[in-house]
């Protein structure tokens, strides 16, 4: 599995059997079957066969699984399960996820993270977050290159200095101990 940044809002999470678009933008629109949107208030009018998750709810979809849940704010957290790896999805957080939600959460292998453009409170929530559900690798997303949300969320995780990579492979059985910062650039 192979998650790439196509756009400051955008990921591709492409597994062996099928590829899940989050957020996306019309030009990215044919390049997978499955759109996720984090946000429901950006759901663009479909006019394509793509089948669109934009809720909560549990969907399933040529073998990738993906349950949303309502966070406490107006968000969403999403799990998604590609080739048994399972992906957390965050859309950008007020406030921690309460007991009952982050237990049904439970863990989840890579944590995906709308830091947005904002610095401050937020990124204490969201790493507390990570901690809580044993992310092994996390990769924040949302962001303007050279945005105060980007510098604080990599001084607080002591990763300044952080270079971006193209894409990130994931394999179940490789993943990493403890938690790994993964910088995205935007692909093409």
């Amino acid at each position: 599995m192979e998650i790439k940044r196509l756009g400051k809002k955008s990921l591709l999470i492409k597994g062996k059997k099928e590829s899940l678009l989050v957020n996306p933008e019309n030009e990215t629109k044919q390049i997978a079957r499955i759109h996720l949107f984090s946000e429901t208030k950006t759901i663009m009018t479909e006019t394509d066969k793509a089948v669109v998750v934009a809720g909560p709810g549990e969907y399933e979809v040529g073998g990738i699984e993906i349950t949303g849940i309502r966070t406490e704010d107006t968000g969403l957290f999403y799990i998604v399960d590609v080739d048994g790896v399972r992906i957390g999805l965050v859309s950008p957080l007020v406030e921690q996820l309460n007991d009952k939600k982050m237990e049904r959460v439970g863990e989840v292998d890579v944590l995906l993270l709308d830091i947005g453009e904002e610095n401050g409170k937020k990124t204490k929530i969201i790493l507390e977050m990570a901690k809580k559900l044993g992310a092994n690798y996390v990769i924040p997303y949302g962001y303007s290159e050279g945005s105060t949300s980007l510098k604080g969320f990599l001084d607080e995780t002591d990763n300044e200095g952080k270079e971006p990579v193209e894409t990130l492979k994931v394999e179940k059985l490789e993943l990493p101990e403890g938690m790994e910062v993964v910088l995205l650039k935007i692909y093409g």
